[in-house]
């Protein structure tokens, strides 16, 4: 079940419950507070929820127990009431009007999960009652102890890392982590002991064995764990898994080097991992001899994940405009055989970013852009792995193939200027994008008439306070094609609170030339006059400039 944050209103509660928690005593103190109570105002009833506190990991009702209800309106208001469970730890809340959301929480030494103190009105009918028991865990802390040994042999594992992290479990059996893990090392003889507030755990412990050269990873993980009280764990590591085969580019058959990352959570993972590019060595023989494996062959031990739960995210070396996901794999089904993971394949809808400037469209090359998930419906764990980016073609266009569906900030300038919010939905789509950036643009003729396609711009900065920099030269078309065949120079301004001064150079009959050609602006047969344009705002300046003699020109000996 999804978590709700309250932004405002969680900033609000805080400060109420620190005040409660000064103010009331334990919710085991019988208070003069009733088990029902009631949020909002008028005649007619918007619905009920009855249900009862229960004891996280067993079915004991709990009466008596204090609960403060928060309502969060659409008015923004945040209505509370306080109850007292009955005898058989029973409470109601009656709605009189239906609110965006509605929270319980306990009071003094207690603590409710999120998974049990955000009430789901949305999916809530109200036809009639609706019953929603809370689960409640005591604020205390319990001793966990154990031996790491690995298997088989039972033998200890010395200084293996052993790792607790807290579950919010929820109603219909699913968990997630909701807090990072709490770890510590064994001993020489593989012991280790834990110190932790009751709750529900998954619990991983990994150690390498460091006296073999390829240092041999070995693993064990425990998706649940019920801990009330003090106990004992005895974990068992084995080897993990190794996985071969080789990545594919589905277009050509032919193998594709390739990063190769997988993930159980945001904490147990093994990044980065290699399909070979037929040039570096993949591996030494005993002798020393390097080998170096076909294009897109793989081989490596999964040692940092859960064997039997991990997913796979592939992407080629060189790009990362592409991905695939692999969900929910499990090792017992993969090792012994060759796999083949193709990346490209045919019918893998293709996501065109389009980006041009915000005024008349001119298609911006080059130019880094970069998505960031905002709301993506993968686990946790995946969300910053799907950080994808590129730069545009000749167009201004990006394409993306593979990105799980969802919501995505898109980011222009190595990420210094948000470009916009895009929507992923797994079908082939175009999104176009205005880039708000100062520029000039238009045409450099020669004196006849005829529009310049070989133009070089000289621009010069003079801050606020006189000081000058520059000229600084750039093609006048920012090396695009596109522009150049239609003889459209497009010159970015970046800087506000600038005067930039531009002048465009040429060879004669505006022919093409190489950088060898030319040092300065003095190398130039051909020049315009120097124009200055005050940035200010994201303005855009057009242009219509004769080339005439440079006065300045230096012919070369």
């Amino acid at each position: 079940m999804p978590r709700t944050f309250f932004c405002i209103f969680c900033a609000a509660l805080a400060a109420a419950m620190a005040l409660m928690i000064l103010l009331f005593p334990s919710p085991a103190q019988a208070q003069q507070l009733p088990s029902a109570v009631t949020l909002g105002d008028g005649d007619k009833t918007a619905g009920e929820i009855r249900g009862r506190v229960l004891l996280l990991g067993t079915e004991a009702p709990q009466p008596g127990f204090k609960l403060l209800v928060m309502a969060r309106n659409h008015d923004r208001s945040n209505p509370t009431r306080e109850l007292l469970t009955d005898e058989k730890g029973a409470f109601s809340i009656t709605l009189k009007n239906k609110p965006v959301e509605l929270r319980v929480f306990a009071f003094g030494d207690w603590y409710i999960p999120d998974a049990w103190s955000n009430i789901p009105l949305a999916r809530m009918k109200f036809e009639a009652p609706e019953t929603w028991d809370v689960r409640v865990r005591p604020l205390r802390k319990v001793r966990v102890r154990g031996t790491v040994k690995i298997a088989p042999g039972n033998t200890a594992a010395p200084r293996a890392n052993v790792m607790m992290a807290p579950l919010d479990v929820a109603q219909d059996g699913t968990s997630q982590l909701f807090d990072q893990p709490i770890g510590t090392l064994t001993d020489e003889q593989g012991n280790f002991s834990f110190d932790l507030p009751t709750g529900y755990y998954m619990v991983w412990a990994y150690w390498a064995d460091r006296s073999k050269d390829d240092w041999v990873g070995h693993i064990q993980v425990i998706s649940r764990v019920e801990v009330f009280g003090d106990q004992t764990l005895s974990l068992a590591l084995k080897e993990g898994p190794i996985l071969r085969g080789k990545v594919v580019d589905a277009r050509t058959g032919n193998g594709i080097p390739a990063s190769i990352s997988l993930y159980t959570n945001q904490y147990l993972r093994q990044l980065r991992l290699s399909a070979g590019d037929g040039e570096m060595a993949d591996e030494y023989l005993p002798d020393g001899t390097e080998v170096v494996w076909p294009i897109g062959t793989f081989k490596f031990r999964a040692w940092l994940v859960d064997p039997e739960n991990f997913t796979v995210v592939i992407r080629p070396s060189h790009t990362e405009t592409v991905m695939k996901i692999l969900p929910n794999l499990k090792a017992s089904d993969l090792v012994g055989k060759e796999l083949t993971w193709t990346l490209y394949d045919e019918g893998v809808p293709a996501l065109d970013v389009q980006v041009t400037t915000h005024k008349h469209d001119l298609p911006i090359n080059q130019l880094d852009v970069q998505l960031l998930p905002k709301d993506v419906d993968v686990p946790p764990a995946l969300k910053l792995s799907l950080n994808a980016g590129g730069l545009t073609d000749n167009e201004g266009k990006v394409r993306f193939m593979g990105l799980p569906r969802g919501t995505y900030e898109v980011y222009g300038s190595q990420g210094s200027n948000l470009l916009g919010t895009i929507k992923v939905t797994g079908a082939a789509q175009v999104e176009k994008l205005k880039f708000e950036i100062p520029f000039v643009f238009g045409k450099v003729k020669l004196a006849d008439g005829t529009v310049c396609r070989h133009v070089v711009a000289f621009v010069t900065l003079v801050n606020a306070d006189g000081r000058s920099f520059g000229p600084y030269p750039s093609d006048a078309f920012r090396k695009n094609p596109v522009l150049s065949e239609k003889g459209t120079v497009f010159v970015p301004l970046t800087q506000r609170g600038v005067t930039f001064k531009v002048r465009y150079a040429a060879f004669e009959d505006g022919r093409a030339f190489k950088d060898e050609d030319w040092v300065n602006i003095n190398d130039f047969p051909l020049v315009t006059d120097e124009t200055s344009y005050k940035v200010e705002t994201e303005e855009a300046w057009e242009t219509d400039q004769t080339l005439k003699p440079n006065p300045d020109y230096k012919k070369p000996d």
